[in-house]
């Protein structure tokens, strides 16, 4: 009996041990939420706060932003009006028109650039073989001149189209027939010999200067600043004309006669106009001359367009 009775308020020790936790377990619940509505109680009446502030500041508040419309007016009405959609897209093409020149102009460099390297190479390839038949270094241009000679203003021609790598002879070669009676004809075959042996030693000389990674200087500027440069110039530099005279140049008698075959590689057209010239004879009738377009600082080429009597001019004609 005694230990039933133990039993019995072992449990109710435990009940109230258990009763006692779940309202500790209450309490604190409720005191948490205490403290949470004074927590809010609080920010409500901070907001309050602020709220009747801003009520008594409205007043001024409100003068201070009428006085500043009239400013604001001011300045809206200063400000530029925005461009119309049409403007933009006017401005917007011309970007477009822009952008396309500037490709263009990029795609036409690297195009030039490289024709550039192909003509370096081009110009090595050309002048290893002749350095390996002839054994003569650019400048030996007495020795190609012997190489030239011959017996007709003709055969001249074709020694030179023979030997003369950087030299492309597109003229008429029965122009030449017309001096070939005439008493100076060896002479003026001597000095056509020469004429192309310094042409063609002075392409070779800009072409090494060039394919080296160098530019060419102020002595190749053109055929007439090398032969001015030369000690002991087979072609003087007096016979080199760089272009013609106003009626020669700009009449339509003058720039038909001297616009003369080119390959299309340096002209697209197959024609160009050849001012320069070289004077194979004096000044007197028939006064050959030779006319030719120095493309060097392109294609690494002179191109002869014509050999034979002096064309049309006021002066000889």
């Amino acid at each position: 009996m005694l230990e039933e009775t133990v039993e019995v308020g072992k449990e109710a020790a435990d009940a109230a041990k258990k009763l006692v936790e779940h309202y500790r377990k209450e309490a604190d619940k409720y005191q948490r939420l205490a403290e949470m509505e004074r927590g809010r109680r609080r920010e409500v009446e901070a907001r309050l706060r602020a709220c009747s502030k801003l009520l008594d500041e409205g007043p001024d508040l409100e003068a201070k932003l009428n006085s500043m419309i009239p400013d604001l007016v001011q300045a809206a009405a200063s400000l530029p009006s925005p461009p119309e959609v049409s403007e933009l897209q006017t401005r917007l093409e011309v970007t477009e028109k822009d952008r396309d020149a500037f490709a263009e102009l990029l795609d036409t460099a690297t195009k030039e650039r490289d024709a550039a390297l192909r003509a370096r190479d081009a110009a090595i390839a050309r002048l290893q073989p002749r350095r390996r038949e002839d054994e003569q270094s650019p400048g030996d241009a007495e020795a190609l001149k012997a190489r030239l000679h011959a017996s007709t203003f003709r055969g001249v021609l074709e020694q030179a189209q023979r030997h003369c790598s950087s030299l492309v002879i597109t003229a008429d070669m029965d122009e030449a027939k017309k001096l070939e009676h005439h008493q100076k004809a060896p002479h003026w075959r001597g000095r056509l010999a020469a004429t192309l042996a310094t042409m063609q030693v002075y392409a070779e000389t800009k072409d090494l200067a060039q394919a080296r990674g160098g530019r060419a200087g102020p002595e190749l500027a053109n055929l007439k600043a090398y032969c001015t440069s030369q000690p002991l110039p087979l072609l003087a530099e007096d016979k080199v004309i760089l272009s013609e005279g106003q009626t020669a140049s700009s009449s339509p008698r003058g720039k038909t006669q001297r616009t003369l075959r080119v390959p299309e590689y340096i002209d697209p057209s197959g024609k160009a106009l050849m001012l320069e010239h070289i004077r194979i004879g004096d000044g007197a009738p028939p006064a050959p001359r030779l006319h030719y377009l120095d493309d060097t600082n392109r294609s690494g080429q002179l191109v002869i367009g014509f050999f034979g009597d002096h064309r049309y001019n006021a002066g000889t004609n």
